[in-house]
């Protein structure tokens, strides 16, 4: 059970509910430590996603680390109307879903440490790089409905490859666009490397990829 205030109920809900409509069998891995607990999603993009939240009570600080994998979409079920505010103590107790065995991508979670900063600046400055790729996208698979899907997706798959803000994947910067992690154009956002990963760190999420990522599954209408 995670014990949490309602602003971050909602946020968790916002964050399951991008994952779910990605791909129905989404599924996230909780790892719990004391106060915070952090989610692992998934996203088709070959990126991991990660957003940690404070609990409103928690264990022992630096007890044990209580690790799950779950269904996104129950998860997501169990969270309820999210609009409605609680009265009393303004949060919620979650009885977490049954665990479930995962998807392969959140086996080999991102390192912890050792990370090396390469760029820093506000979320703002991400945008042309993102914007960019997507304009290429179109320009290159033009607007003819009957382009091959495959051909498209070979394009896309390319373009998200390519290094774009603080020299990390295209496909990093568009996924926490999409997760609403670059939504406050003037929050601080960092990109660090290391040991063949990449990640992008915000005030909303971290979203983290290896350095070679093939066979993306993304549909294309998110790039349009």
């Amino acid at each position: 059970m995670l014990r949490m205030r309602h602003s971050e109920v909602v946020f968790l809900a916002a964050y399951l509910k991008q994952l779910v409509e990605w791909d129905a069998r989404a599924c996230v891995r909780i790892q719990q430590r004391g106060s915070a607990a952090g989610f692992f999603g998934a996203p088709p993009t070959g990126c991991i996603s990660f957003v940690a939240l404070p609990l409103s009570s928690a264990g022992e600080a630096g007890s044990q680390v209580e690790d799950r994998t779950v269904s996104a979409g129950r998860l997501r079920d169990i969270l309820g109307d999210v609009t409605v505010t609680p009265r009393g103590f303004a949060g919620r107790e979650l009885m977490m879903p049954d665990p479930v065995s995962g998807p392969l991508e959140l086996l080999d979670l991102p390192p912890t440490s050792g990370w090396e900063l390469t760029a820093q600046g506000a979320a703002a400055d991400a945008m042309p790089s993102i914007d960019t790729a997507i304009a290429d996208f179109r320009r290159r698979i033009g607007s003819d409905a009957g382009v091959d899907e495959a051909a498209a997706q070979r394009v896309a798959n390319e373009i998200w490859s390519q290094p774009g803000w603080g020299n990390v994947p295209i496909r990093v910067l568009q996924t926490a666009k999409l997760l609403g992690f670059l939504a406050n154009e003037e929050a601080t956002i960092q990109t660090a490397h290391l040991d063949g990963w990449n990640r992008l760190r915000t005030g909303a999420g971290q979203v983290f990829a290896k350095a070679e990522v093939s066979n993306l599954t993304l549909s294309l209408t998110v790039l349009r």
